[in-house]
């Protein structure tokens, strides 16, 4: 009985030792890549490092929020999902696109046209899009105030 007590407690020490050892991992994340998106040598600890990377305002600042971004591949493309809230109780209309580069940080496709969104208040909605050629490597989200 002896025996079988303590092979019991011998595979029990050697799971508890295996789960809290993968318990420290951090994720299945590719080297250079954050939330599934490519970072180059950027530093992101966290998805608030990850919007500040991949987002760029031009023109009339839009009053919304880009609170995640987040990439994954399907094939050979790039697959992006873009959350943007808007916290405020009025609709705000948004121009957003996305800017295409190779692995060398050049364009790798043409320059997208705007696209209009109509977010209401105290929404959010999740702009997916998928790169438009196997070259787009890496992204900019650009996002644009309408009114």
């Amino acid at each position: 009985m002896n025996r079988s007590l303590l092979a019991v407690t011998a595979v029990a020490a050697t799971l508890a030792v295996g789960v809290a050892g993968c318990s420290t991992k951090k994720g299945f994340e590719k080297p250079g890549y954050a939330f599934g998106c490519p970072l180059g040598d950027a530093k992101v600890s966290d998805m608030g490092d990850l919007v500040k990377l991949k987002t760029a305002k031009e023109g009339k600042s839009p009053d919304v929020e880009i609170e995640e971004v987040r990439c994954t591949t399907t094939g050979d493309l790039m697959k992006i999902d873009v959350v943007v809230h808007n916290d405020e109780s009025d609709i705000e209309r948004v121009l957003y696109k996305f800017r295409w580069m190779d692995a060398e940080g050049m364009r790798a496709a043409d320059e997208e046209s705007w696209k209009p969104v109509l977010l209401y208040g105290n929404s959010r909605q999740t702009l997916t899009t998928v790169a438009p050629t196997p070259k787009a490597r890496d992204f900019r989200f650009i996002v644009m105030g309408q009114d």
